[in-house]
């Protein structure tokens, strides 16, 4: 059946690709096959005229429209609405336009992937807290549809906004793991063996919420341990690492390798198909990609033991204690002791990442908008 027209905010192509990002092109890109197949009709993409889009995605059918003077959050609530009419408007990356939310001929569907500026007020500076603090509540009151990423975090949002437990917007949907024409079969025969695996890695912000400092001062001590090993770090350092408390000893520096930002996910799948194990200890997160990702090439994860990330690796991770260094590097040497457990968790983890679909959570959220399939 043809569903009627989305509008999709696709301000997110001219920004960086980190979580939220990558979450939103895939659901463009799923979004994108259910229109080849005729099962959709074909959604607009609508982005400012300003700004270069980083990465271009491919898409056979959606066309990418570029409309408006302004950029940024001033073209997001006071252009886009204008450019959407009656049609349904996607705004997948936390905000949405005010007006749009206000207007009773607009069906908006919001995605808000978490409420990090609550739990984390110290990392965020009071503009960008002023914002989010006026704007969220209204998208949770106003939106026809409000989707989050797990159930830890609807569970997280319904404890700071208990009014909406009498209501019927708030929702869950999983988001996916690699692209899904990439099958996870596919990799399954061809993972490359622990001996070929000389690496630990870590992929994500390099954040405090993120535990960034309990990450480098892990590595310093597994690089210690480990003299023929290396560890990589994938994400943005940009003026945050030097202000972590973390000694780097001259005699660890040359195997400590910082990539620093990757927009290209192909660059990260190649460094998981050879890293020994990702270590994730992370304070807070919704619902990450790194471990779905590592679990895909047969990397070990090692995880915080915390709500959404067990819901997310099940069974398949090894867990450890964010606030407690030493059950991090407990877990690290407990894995780097045992071929049996790392062959293990690699099957375990591949299989896992094969219960995670783009397609089915944009088939989510079309069903949840009202939009038949």
């Amino acid at each position: 059946m043809i569903t009627p027209k989305i509008i999709l905010n696709g301000r997110f192509l001219l920004q960086n690709i980190t979580g939220v990002q990558r979450v939103e092109r895939e659901i463009l890109v799923a979004l994108d096959k259910l229109a080849k197949e005729g099962i959709i009709e074909v959604p607009e993409v609508i982005l400012p005229e300003k700004g270069e889009i980083i990465a271009p995605p491919r898409l056979e059918v959606i066309k990418l429209t570029r409309k408006g003077s302004l950029s940024g959050h001033l073209w997001e609530q006071f252009q886009l609405p204008k450019y959407c009419n009656s049609k349904t408007l996607w705004c997948l990356g936390n905000t949405a336009p005010v007006l749009s939310l206000m207007s009773s001929k607009q069906k908006v569907v919001t995605m808000i992937h978490d409420l990090s500026y609550k739990y984390f007020p110290s990392a965020y500076n009071w503009k960008f807290k002023a914002f989010y603090s006026a704007l969220i509540p209204l998208e949770l009151a106003k939106s026809d549809v409000v989707v989050t990423v797990s159930n830890a975090e609807k569970s997280a949002i319904l404890k700071h906004y208990p009014k909406l437990n009498n209501t019927n917007i708030l929702f869950s949907a999983q988001n996916g793991g690699i692209p899904d024409e990439r099958s996870t079969l596919e990799f399954n025969s061809s993972i490359v063996p622990i001996e070929d695996r000389n690496y630990g890695i870590y992929v994500g912000s390099l954040s405090k919420r993120k535990n960034a400092e309990g990450v480098l001062s892990a590595a310093v001590k597994f690089l210690q341990t480990y003299k023929n090993m290396k560890f990589v770090v994938i994400g943005s350092s940009s003026g945050v690492f030097d202000s972590f408390d973390v000694d780097i000893p001259e005699d660890v520096k040359d195997r400590l390798e910082m990539r620093g930002q990757v927009n290209d996910p192909e660059e990260i799948y190649k460094a998981f198909a050879k890293a020994r194990f990702l270590l994730f200890p992370s304070f807070y997160e919704a619902s990450p990609l790194p471990p779905i990702e590592a679990m895909t090439f047969g990397c070990p994860v090692i995880s915080s033991s915390i709500p959404s990330l067990q819901e997310r690796c099940g069974d398949a991770a090894i867990y450890c204690d964010a606030n407690d260094q030493q059950t991090i590097t407990q877990s690290i040497d407990m894995l780097m002791a045992s071929d049996d457990l790392w062959k293990k968790l690699s099957l375990e983890g591949s299989k896992k990442a094969s219960e995670y679909s783009w397609k089915q959570q944009t088939e989510t959220l079309l069903k949840l908008s009202g939009l038949s399939l």
